[in-house]
């Protein structure tokens, strides 16, 4: 899908030097991403379509902010931007209203190719977790819901399949991709197929 307009994204963090080092790495790609607020100490006042939260310097005491910018109606989306994730941050923030976690290893290019993908709908997840779980361990409600996203469905899709909450799918997502180890919704799917959730049509179902 061809982007027509940039991505507002404000960036969140409580150093001044951090917010405007995610910015420079941002600018060179203003046809794609504009920032339209840096905020240190606080939370936006401007409307956005991702706020990304900076979490240097602050994991457990930014739980509350972080919470924050998800009820904060004027931002459409909330993304963590961070260097690791130890499993009892990835805990903390399981239970929230986010949509996605990226890790600052990626590059410039990266991060944007993320943001992208995150205004579009899609959870954007890490790999990156210090104790991973297995698949074998996955809920049936998460067996469930990685067989729709093999299928191809969105959050919303799932969400109506299942008669979930959009917020419960999204954890739901997260928590998949945290025990299988992937980091998007196609390593997903593949996965899903060594756990024999690849569904089978009948030939005769119209």
């Amino acid at each position: 899908m061809t982007q027509t307009q940039p991505i507002r994204v404000s960036i969140v963090n409580d150093y001044e030097v951090v917010v405007a080092g995610v910015a420079a790495m941002l600018a060179p790609f203003g046809d794609r991403v504009q920032v339209v607020e840096t905020e240190a100490g606080g939370l936006p006042e401007l409307p956005a379509d991702i706020a990304l939260f900076d979490t240097f310097a602050g994991r457990r005491r930014s739980l509350s902010r972080i919470d924050h910018l998800a009820e904060d109606r004027d931002l459409a989306k909330v993304v963590l931007y961070t260097w690791d994730l130890p499993k009892d941050f990835a805990r903390d923030i399981d239970v929230r209203s986010i949509d996605g976690v990226i890790m600052k290893s990626t590059t410039g290019a990266e991060l944007v190719d993320a943001l992208e993908r995150v205004h579009q709908g899609e959870f954007v997840g890490s790999n990156v977790v210090d104790e991973r779980d297995i698949g074998s361990t996955l809920t049936e409600r998460e067996r469930e819901v990685l067989a729709l996203l093999s299928q191809g469905a969105s959050n919303r899709e799932i969400a109506v399949e299942l008669y979930l909450s959009i917020d419960t799918v999204k954890t739901h997502v997260r928590k998949v991709f945290t025990k299988l180890g992937v980091g998007n919704r196609t390593q997903a799917a593949l996965t899903a197929r060594d756990y024999g959730l690849e569904v089978h049509k009948s030939d005769s179902v119209a």
